[in-house]
């Protein structure tokens, strides 16, 4: 066991979907960031339970940096509305 609590894994935020959840996880391996979906498959087998989604783990020392390369990822989605 490591004594750097920067090592530890924590839960990073529980995503609307197991979708989401890997491509974030994309996201962040994209940037050099080790994450780890966990719960992915729960829904397959129990179906929309409330409390049961995917979350994404990080260490806690890349916790800071993830939360901020996720916001600017979503940030910088096309708006899917559109203007016609």
């Amino acid at each position: 066991m490591s004594a750097n609590p920067d090592d530890e894994i924590v839960r990073l935020l529980t995503a609307p979907n197991p979708a989401e959840a890997h491509i974030w996880e994309q996201a962040l391996r994209d940037e050099g960031i080790k994450a780890k979906v966990v719960g992915d498959f729960l829904d397959a087998g129990l179906g929309d339970i409330p409390g049961m989604k995917a979350e994404l783990w990080v260490r806690r020392g890349d916790a800071e940096r993830a939360m901020e390369i996720l916001r600017r990822s979503q940030e910088s989605e096309p708006d899917d509305k559109g203007t016609d």
